[in-house]
C-alpha cells in the first residue's frame, strides 16, 4: 500500500507536521496516524473501515468486518451481522448504526431502534440523538419520532453552529428540523464537515463545496468519502490516493489507498495511538 514510515519513531509534538499529528485515518483496512505528510499503520482490519469515532477518551472503528473494535488497545467490544455504517458518541454513550437496520447502545449490545432500511448516519445535536440512511425520514433515534422526510437517502449529518445539517442521494442538503434546502448538488452528498464556524460538503462527483455559499473549493478524480476539521486546517480523502489540506489545496500525504474515515483525536489519543505503531 505504500505507506511511508516517519524518520523517528518517538512522538515529537515540536516535529515538522505537528499540524496533522492528532488526525487519524483509515485507508481501505489499516488505521494510521498522520504526522510529518506521512502515515504510520496503528493497526489493520480484516475488511473495509467505514467509520471512527471518539468516546470517553478512547477511539472505536467499525466497518464491514461486522465488529466494533477499541482501537488503541486493539479489542473486540461487539459483534453485528452486517456493516458497521456509524459510530457515534452521546451523552456518555456509544452508539452503533448500519446494514442491520438498528441502532444498539454498543457497549451494552441494548437494542434502541429498528428501521426499514440501512442506517448510514448518526448524530447527536442537543439532548438528541438522530438517524437517517436508506427510509424516507429522518428520526429522534431513541423516541422513534419522524422530524423530517427525504425523497433520498440520508448519508451524512453534521452539527453545524446551532443547527443539525443532512445530506444524501438527492445531492440536497437540509437544516434538518426546518427542513429548509440549503444547497443543492448534481450528485450524491456523501460528507459534510463543520469548520472554523462554515458549512463544507463533499460529493461522489469530486467536488468540494463551501456548503451555504455554493463556492467551489476543489474538484477530485474520484468522490470525497471524508471531510474533517482538524487544528484550524480542514482535511479531505477519498479514493483518488491523497489527503489534502483543502483550503490551501496542499497536499499532505500521497500514493495511498482509499480514505474511508477521518478522525480529529485529541493530544493524549494521539499518543497513545501512535505508541501503538511502535508494537
Amino acid at each position: 500500500m505504500g505507506l511511508t514510515p516517519v524518520s523517528s519513531g518517538v512522538f515529537d509534538p515540536e516535529a515538522s507536521g505537528w499540524d496533522e499529528a492528532g488526525l487519524v485515518v483509515a485507508v481501505v483496512d489499516k488505521i494510521c496516524c498522520v504526522q510529518g505528510g506521512e502515515l504510520r499503520e496503528v493497526t489493520r482490519r480484516s475488511s473495509l473501515i467505514l467509520t471512527l469515532c471518539v468516546h470517553e477518551g478512547r477511539l472505536y472503528d467499525g466497518g464491514r468486518y461486522a465488529q466494533i473494535h477499541d482501537t488503541v488497545a486493539d479489542k473486540k467490544v461487539a459483534d453485528r451481522d452486517n456493516w458497521i455504517l456509524s459510530l457515534c458518541s452521546h451523552q456518555g454513550v456509544l452508539y452503533d448504526a448500519g446494514s442491520y437496520h438498528r441502532v444498539y447502545e454498543t457497549l451494552t449490545g441494548r437494542e434502541v431502534a429498528e428501521r426499514p432500511g440501512a442506517v448510514h448516519t448518526l448524530c447527536a445535536f442537543g439532548e438528541t440523538l438522530y438517524d437517517g440512511g436508506d427510509y424516507p425520514a429522518i428520526y429522534e433515534t431513541r423516541t422513534g419520532q419522524a422530524v423530517s422526510r427525504r425523497e433520498g437517502e440520508v448519508l451524512t449529518m453534521i452539527t453545524h453552529g446551532e443547527g443539525l445539517f443532512d445530506g444524501g442521494g438527492d445531492g440536497r442538503i437540509y437544516e434538518t428540523v426546518t427542513g429548509r434546502e440549503v444547497a443543492a448538488r448534481e450528485d450524491s452528498v456523501l460528507t459534510l464537515c463543520s469548520h472554523g464556524g462554515r458549512l463544507y460538503d463533499g460529493t461522489s462527483e469530486g467536488l468540494i463545496f463551501e456548503t451555504t455559499t455554493h463556492r467551489r473549493l476543489a474538484a477530485r478524480d474520484f468522490p470525497v468519502t471524508a471531510l474533517c476539521s482538524h487544528r484550524d486546517r480542514l482535511y479531505d480523502g477519498g479514493p483518488y490516493g491523497f489527503i489534502f489540506e483543502t483550503l490551501q489545496g496542499h497536499m499532505v500525504v500521497g500514493g495511498i489507498k482509499a480514505v474511508t474515515a477521518m478522525v480529529s483525536v485529541p493530544p493524549d489519543l494521539f499518543q497513545a495511538l501512535w505508541s501503538r505503531t511502535q508494537q
